[in-house]
Order: structure tokens, then C-alpha cells, then sequence
């Protein structure tokens, strides 16, 4: 068994707060991160696919976050580590979608190929891993829900 973190934060910017006030929500911004090391963090952000770590998010202004931890089978984790190693490698040709998180928001499925929102991206990794079982598409996890 392997620990898979998942860390929900509200940054303090007028987008996060724009989404907080939407959703009502205390979270903006989901990421995942691997027991290997506890302070890097997966996620989708306005450039892209990032690589995240605790500091970063303290110099953003991070004003609340959480942390959920999940145990997953070493089959789950081994495929959540394949899937993150093919994002690092196509990194330039990922993209952050405004518009599917828009969808999200209006409960509208709604993928476009390599373009994800932060908890979309953290819903389709625990999905593809068979890390768990999700009821509806990933593009429909605002990041409430996600866990």
C-alpha cells in the first residue's frame, strides 16, 4: 500500500476568490502529490500542467488549505506514477481549460484532449489508476466534490 495526498488549497487572488464566491466553497485549487516527497504537488494552473511545492503555494498567498490522504494498492500507485511521467513529458502540449471548468460549474461533461482544470486532472489520475471508483466523468468534479 502507498500514501496519495491530495491537497486542496483557497490562494487569495481575484480568480480563486471569483470561484469561491461561484461555488461557495473554501477550496479553489486542487493537486496530488506522492509519498516519495511529501512537498511536490501534480496540478493544472493558468500555464499549463505545474509541478507544485508547499513553499510556492506559501509565497501565493495561500490563506487555507487541507489535506486528504488516500491509500492505494502498489498496482494503483505504480500507474498514478506512469500517468504523471507521461504529463511531464508532454508538459508543452498541455493546456489549463477555463471553459471546461466553466462546464464543471454548470454540470455540462466536457473534456478537450490534453486541457484539464486542477481537479479534473486530480479526478482522471485517480480514475485511470483504478485508484477509485468515480460515478461520472472527471470533467465533472468541481473540487468539493472530488473527495
Amino acid at each position: 500500500m502507498h500514501e496519495v495526498t491530495i491537497l486542496l488549497t483557497k490562494y487569495s487572488d481575484w480568480i480563486s476568490s471569483l470561484l469561491y464566491t461561484i461555488g461557495g466553497h473554501g477550496y479553489t485549487h486542487a493537486s496530488i502529490g506522492l509519498e516519495e516527497d511529501s512537498n511536490v504537488y501534480y496540478s493544472f494552473n493558468y500555464k499549463g500542467f505545474a509541478v507544485e511545492t508547499v513553499e510556492k503555494h506559501k509565497r501565493r498567498g495561500v490563506r487555507h488549505s487541507c489535506c486528504y490522504h488516500i491509500w492505494v494498492d502498489d498496482q494503483a500507485y505504480d500507474n498514478i506514477k506512469l500517468q504523471l511521467a507521461c504529463f511531464k513529458e508532454k508538459k508543452e502540449n498541455l493546456k489549463y481549460t477555463r471553459f471546461g471548468l466553466f462546464c464543471c460549474l454548470l454540470h455540462i461533461p466536457l473534456h478537450i484532449k490534453n486541457h484539464y482544470f486542477c481537479s479534473e486532472f486530480v479526478a482522471y489520475l485517480l480514475q485511470q489508476s483504478r485508484a477509485v471508483r468515480l460515478d461520472k466523468s472527471p470533467s465533472l468534479y468541481p473540487i468539493i466534490l472530488l473527495i
